[in-house]
């Protein structure tokens, strides 16, 4: 074997090896950084407390159906789907989609004492309409 290549191959191994025990070096004097009094790591809440972090909450807040929200019924016909919801009373239609080939003709969305919509193809019709007893929906479908 050609001597240049022995000194060669031997200089990249040591080049190598002093680079393993520098970056090991440097690793150890940064990993003390990272642990608390005794070596030991730092939990979570002591890396906010060191950070100036604000904790997160221990318990997000739980979102409450609102009293419409808990009124509402889902109505599903032949011509489409509509939500009726009532509040103090009142009827409303909170969303109306007509099924594919059906269109929406008459709409009275609300609040009043009744709400209808109705949903056409061709010469077939189908009409919803609610009223409200109490905070309660109660809805008619009428086929024509």
């Amino acid at each position: 074997m050609d001597r240049r290549l022995v000194f060669a191959v031997a200089g990249w191994v040591v080049a190598a090896l002093a680079a393993t025990v520098a970056g090991l070096v440097v690793i150890g004097s940064f990993g003390g950084a990272f642990r608390g009094p005794g070596g030991q790591a730092l939990s979570a809440e002591a890396v906010r407390r060191e950070l100036a972090l604000p904790a997160p909450p221990v318990d997000p807040p739980t979102p409450r159906p609102s009293a419409a929200a808990a009124a509402s019924r889902v109505v599903s016909t032949e011509g489409g789907t509509v939500v009726v919801s009532c509040t103090a009373g009142r009827a409303h239609l909170t969303s109306w989609t007509p099924a594919q080939g059906w269109r929406t003709d008459d709409v009275e969305p609300g609040p009043d004492q009744r709400a209808k919509v109705k949903f056409e193809r061709g010469e077939a019709e189908v009409e919803v309409e609610t009223h409200c007893e109490g905070d309660v929906p109660r809805t008619v479908v009428t086929n024509d």
